[in-house]
């Protein structure tokens, strides 16, 4: 019976990548992943690394940072040497403190459709605008992607593979809600099928590679679940409310399930129980499916609050494997 895992979602606090991966490597021993340091400053956070990603396949989409955040520079200036060193960075350190590593190594990265309505073109309005940017980006990030798996196979060569693009403004792009420059109108709505295109290839490519995929949202949204398993996604994120949480179980994907921090670990771990026993599944048949993860928020502003975070997540998983503790008391 395969068990419950804990990890986290990438973004973690401080600005040391040694500190950082040896505290991810030795809490989270089955589910890796690169940590992602915004602290650092811009080019560690998540827009900054992937533009950093898209730089190394392209010059076309190096960025450089303006008042305003990211703009397309088309040369490789010193921000994305910035972003380049800090990934680097923290490669080395993960390889360092999880060497032998033979579990699930997650590799996050902002996907085409909320890069681009993160950052701006020359004219200060946002690529997202641009149909055919998008386009090329999506094809751009395959290639990037692509390198930043073999890169990590090579370093971690049992581990699994895993791809979980960030997408916190898919259903606002969808949904025509993305502001333009002058905050007073949006931009016009990206249609579904055009978003779930320009995660296709991206899909195909991590299945080529032998990994697993998932996409993030920014909240739990059904508006591309049943797409996106159709597709052959095989990570969940944020479904613990989702309908189509049976289907997940029953086909062995990974499910992601955020905690709620306000709550005790027993309550958290009760509450993922009684909806995936609710059902109809048994829990000790279910727990390897699952993997969870503190809140962003929790884990992002200062290490004292992700310890506490981490400890709370791990005591979830404890319970979680075992049912005789978790629903005999």
């Amino acid at each position: 019976m395969a068990n419950a895992r804990a990890s986290a979602l990438g973004v973690l606090p401080g600005v040391s990548a040694q500190e950082a991966a040896q505290v991810a490597a030795g809490e989270f021993p089955e589910a890796l992943f690169l940590p992602i340091l915004p602290q650092r400053g811009p080019g560690a956070d998540p827009v900054g690394r992937t533009a950093g990603i898209l730089s190394s396949i392209s010059s076309d989409f190096s960025t450089s940072v303006v008042p305003s955040g990211w703009q397309i520079a088309r040369t490789a200036g010193i921000d994305m040497q910035r972003a380049q060193n800090f990934l680097r960075q923290d490669q080395d350190a993960m390889e360092e403190h999880a060497q032998n590593f033979a579990g699930v190594f997650t590799c996050s990265v902002v996907g085409p459709i909320s890069w681009c309505a993160s950052v701006e073109a020359a004219s200060g309005e946002k690529l997202i605008r641009d149909r055919g940017a998008v386009s090329e980006v999506t094809h751009v990030l395959t290639e990037g992607i692509r390198g930043h798996l073999a890169l990590i196979a090579r370093i971690f060569p049992h581990a699994k593979l895993s791809v979980v693009l960030e997408e916190p403004d898919a259903v606002a792009a969808c949904n025509g809600a993305i502001p333009t420059a002058s905050g007073l109108n949006t931009y016009v709505n990206v249609d579904r099928a055009q978003i779930l295109g320009s995660w296709e290839p991206l899909i195909h490519m991590a299945v080529a590679c032998g990994a697993s995929f998932g996409v993030a949202l920014a909240h739990s949204d059904e508006l591309f679940t049943q797409a996106l398993m159709g597709a052959g996604a095989t990570v969940f994120l944020g479904s613990g409310s989702s309908s189509f949480l049976g289907e997940q179980l029953e086909a062995r994907n990974a499910v992601y399930w955020q905690v709620k921090p306000e709550w005790s670990p027993r309550k958290n771990a009760r509450d993922i129980a009684q909806r995936i026993m609710s059902l109809g599944f048994e829990l000790s048949a279910t727990t390897g499916s699952l993997v969870v993860v503190p809140t962003t928020e929790s884990v992002s502003q200062s290490w004292v609050a992700a310890r506490s975070a981490i400890t709370a997540v791990r005591e979830v998983v404890d319970l979680l494997n075992d049912e005789d503790r978790l629903l005999g008391e």
